[in-house]
């Protein structure tokens, strides 16, 4: 019985020193030589920086419904911004804002409009999110034409 099970024992090992060098080795290649920059602005869209970075915000992948989800996530620190000083003035302050983000061919933000389903409609809240959104970078549609997708918080 031993002899029947080694064969299969054997080559199991040998599959699995085969695959480890490979796997090991594209988790620590970077792109250029250059540590873990390289990987974070083409591996997540910059996510880490909420839409400071500028060109290191760019994304090698076409944007996609998901892609605008998780860059918007890490939008969120520019929008609770705006929030914190409207709310300064308003303490009352609370609801929805629900957006339609417009994204050019080349990822960058060609329009935002509020929606008719949000229920704050403060103006101070509104034109400092337009300001932010003019440096947000997406990536680049698919077929270079522009895309809206929509996107909501609930803020208090």
């Amino acid at each position: 019985m031993t002899t029947s099970r080694t064969p299969w024992t054997l080559a199991l090992c040998l599959a699995s020193l085969v695959a480890l060098p490979s796997c090991k080795k594209e988790a620590t290649t970077s792109p250029d030589g250059d540590g873990g920059n390289g990987d974070a602005a083409a591996g997540d869209g910059g996510g880490n920086g909420g839409g400071g970075g500028g060109s290191g915000d760019v994304n090698e992948e076409p944007l996609t419904a998901d892609s605008f989800e998780e860059a918007m996530q890490a939008k969120q620190g520019d929008v609770a911004d705006c929030f914190a000083q409207a709310k300064a003035a308003k303490p009352e302050l609370a609801g929805k804002l629900a957006i339609d983000v417009t994204v050019a061919g080349d990822g960058t933000v060609s329009a935002i409009k509020f929606t008719d389903s949000s229920t704050i409609k403060e103006a101070s809240i509104t034109s400092c999110i337009e300001e932010k959104a003019r440096g947000w970078k997406f990536g680049k549609t698919s077929d270079g034409n522009p895309m809206t997708l929509g996107y909501s918080l609930n803020l208090s």
